[in-house]
């Protein structure tokens, strides 16, 4: 029988101390051409914004280690009255190992549960279905699709328990 999710990363609140690993997490190739903005982002731009999300009462970034207690990778939400959208990163050495899915459930447990959220929004690349796989399995259910800075994205939603057992809705691809 496979480990629970929840065993299998910890959660804990981004410092100013994981600037640097958080922007080169962020940097790195295969995460860019997964991204809406795929462009490299200069370190000394990503300090100040880092900085700013740290302090920013609207914006939460976790970082996600692994069972050996190494950094897997982050979650960032970024918080608009009762909803939060959900971005992620996860280390290139430590992809394909279920470390996606169990940090996007168990970061989106986390902020369900201590912030005044209902609801965790997800938008990914159409062209990137590891991705919608991995929030499938976290318990998020597709809503749709839209566009995110001009490139088509799935709209999936998590709500927490309510989420749970769900099963995916299938809206029409558009014509």
């Amino acid at each position: 029988m496979p480990e629970p999710m929840s065993n299998r990363v910890t959660v804990r609140p981004a410092t100013l101390q994981d600037c640097r690993t958080v922007w080169e997490w962020r940097n790195e190739q295969a995460t860019r051409d997964a991204s809406f903005n795929t462009r490299y982002i200069p370190y000394e731009e990503h300090k100040s914004w880092f900085a700013r999300k740290l302090t920013d009462p609207h914006s939460r970034i976790f970082i996600v280690a692994n069972a050996q207690g190494r950094g897997a990778g982050y979650v960032r939400f970024d918080l608009v009255n009762r909803e939060a959208t959900i971005s992620v990163s996860i280390d290139s050495n430590e992809r394909g190992k279920g470390y996606g899915t169990a940090a996007i459930k168990s970061a989106a447990d986390l902020l369900l549960g201590t912030e005044p959220v209902h609801r965790v929004i997800a938008h990914i690349r159409r062209d990137n279905p590891a991705s919608v796989a991995a929030f499938e399995r976290a318990g998020f259910v597709l809503q749709g699709y839209t566009q995110i800075e001009g490139v088509d994205a799935c709209e999936m939603v998590y709500e927490g328990k309510a989420s749970a057992g769900a099963q995916p809705n299938r809206p029409q691809e558009p014509g």
